[in-house]
C-alpha cells in the first residue's frame, strides 16, 4: 500500500477510545485475509437476515419467495425488478 493511504480510517468512532480504537484495528491487520473475507460473508449475511426480518415484520402474510421479491425490488428498484420477474406484483418492502 502506497505510503501516502491511510491503513486505517481516521476518524475514531465517539463512544471508542483511542486505545480501544487501536486494538480494533491492530487485530483487524493481524488478521489473514481469508479471515477477513469470512467475517465480511458472516456480517453480509447477518444482514440479509435482518433484512427479510423487517420485511416478515412489516408484512406478515408475505410467503418467503414474496419476501425475497420486496426485497429485490428496494435494492434494484421497479425497472429491475419487473424486467427480472414480468408479471409478479409491486410488493411493498
Amino acid at each position: 500500500m502506497p505510503d501516502n493511504v491511510p491503513r486505517n480510517p481516521s476518524a475514531i468512532p465517539a463512544d471508542t477510545s483511542p486505545e480501544v480504537w487501536r486494538m480494533q484495528m491492530d487485530s483487524i491487520a493481524r488478521r489473514t485475509p481469508a479471515e477477513r473475507m469470512a467475517e465480511w460473508e458472516a456480517l453480509n449475511d447477518a444482514l440479509a437476515e435482518m433484512e427479510a426480518n423487517g420485511v416478515r415484520q412489516r408484512h406478515p402474510t408475505y410467503s418467503e419467495h414474496h419476501v425475497f421479491l420486496a426485497i429485490v425490488r428496494r435494492r434494484y428498484g421497479d425497472d429491475l425488478y419487473q424486467a427480472a420477474w414480468p408479471g409478479e406484483p409491486l410488493l411493498a418492502p
